[in-house]
């Protein structure tokens, strides 16, 4: 069945509109897991944070018994330096727990990636109606029938 002619203007309003539909669902399906790796390498971030300031809390306990030990005078080994030495094995502990989540949220942020395919495929989209309408005559008519589905862009990008 012939389809009837269209103004240029409403077929290009049509394309864009897909296009636009189409690209949004691309960039989800891109983004999705370059999101999910941001919030765990933010959250292990959190955890080396909530562990250095636990290491520095225990710090500056560590340095109040340890002036007042030295106030009191020096004396033998006592129930003070074992608590100055359990709160120094404190510190080193919170330190390399610190140390451990930081180089991990490191890692998951290392796997942020921009949308490179997204980007690339808006630019080729436009370039391409922006050539097809420059170089088509006025009465030339155009059908455009665009309706990706899912299976359609994890065969492309290998992923839902």
């Amino acid at each position: 069945m012939p389809t009837e002619p269209r103004h240029p203007l409403v077929e290009i309003k049509d394309a864009v509109s897909d296009f636009v539909s189409v690209q949004s669902e691309l960039a989800a399906a891109e983004l999705k897991p370059a999101a999910k790796a941001g919030a765990v390498g933010a959250g292990f971030f959190a955890g080396a944070a909530l562990f250095a300031f636990h290491a520095v809390w225990m710090l500056v306990i560590l340095i109040a018994l340890a002036v007042g030990l030295l106030l009191h005078a020096l004396t033998p080994l006592g129930p003070w330096a074992s608590f100055t030495l359990g709160f120094l094995a404190s510190v080193l502990t919170s330190l390399l727990i610190a140390g451990v989540l930081f180089t991990l949220g490191r890692g998951k942020f290392s796997h942020v990636k921009k949308p490179e395919a997204t980007i690339a495929e808006a630019k080729a989209t436009l370039d391409a109606v922006v050539d097809a309408i420059a170089s088509r005559p006025a009465t030339t008519t155009v059908a455009v029938t665009v309706e990706p589905t899912p299976s359609d862009l994890e065969k492309t990008f290998g992923r839902p």
